[in-house]
């Protein structure tokens, strides 16, 4: 499956209890609570493998408990713990709210610099009151980047490209 097309939308984190539940997070807010999808597709030996639900327990809009199909015991919860959960863009924006102010459709966009070329794809977007930052992976290399008006030449959202002209030696930092 390509990743181009999956968004992230939430991560799995430590085991919990006896039956390979994880606790998650959510990066998104459901449209409706009783509603919400039926799998989830997390990157395994580099390919996005679908988990199907079998609980899902919200403890609140952005994470809960949730245990899978397929792992039922917590050795088995180990293996994923810390991974991101992807679901294709159209189930994205059936199932979950969208917000004005959400950045976090710049995830897998290529960024490109104007003196280097391309310098890898946004992999995070850290939206603080302060400023906002993407997080840019190359490969073994991660670049965080203020995301400021002033560096944005383009923002092609058909190709899922930013093209940014950055000051002198900030990605050497």
């Amino acid at each position: 499956m390509e990743s181009g097309k999956h968004i992230p939308v939430g991560k799995l984190g430590k085991p919990h209890g006896i039956s390979g539940a994880f606790r998650f997070t959510l990066y998104r807010e459901l449209k409706n609570k009783t509603k919400h999808p039926q799998y989830f597709l997390v990157e395994n030996r580099g390919s996005l493998v679908p988990f199907f639900i079998q609980k899902l327990d919200l403890r609140s809009w952005d994470g809960g408990f949730i245990n899978f199909e397929d792992v039922t015991t917590p050795e088995a919860a180990k293996l994923y713990t810390g991974r991101e959960v992807f679901l294709p863009a159209e189930e994205v924006e059936k199932l979950f709210r969208k917000d004005a102010d959400d950045l976090g459709y710049l995830i897998g966009y290529k960024v490109y610099e104007e003196e280097r070329g391309e310098i890898g794809a946004i992999s995070e977007v850290n939206d603080s009151p302060a400023q906002v930052l993407i997080t840019v992976t190359d490969g073994d290399n991660e670049y965080m980047i203020p995301l400021v008006e002033e560096f944005i030449l383009e923002l092609n959202k058909r190709k899922k490209e930013i093209h940014l002209q950055l000051p002198e030696g900030l990605l050497d930092l």
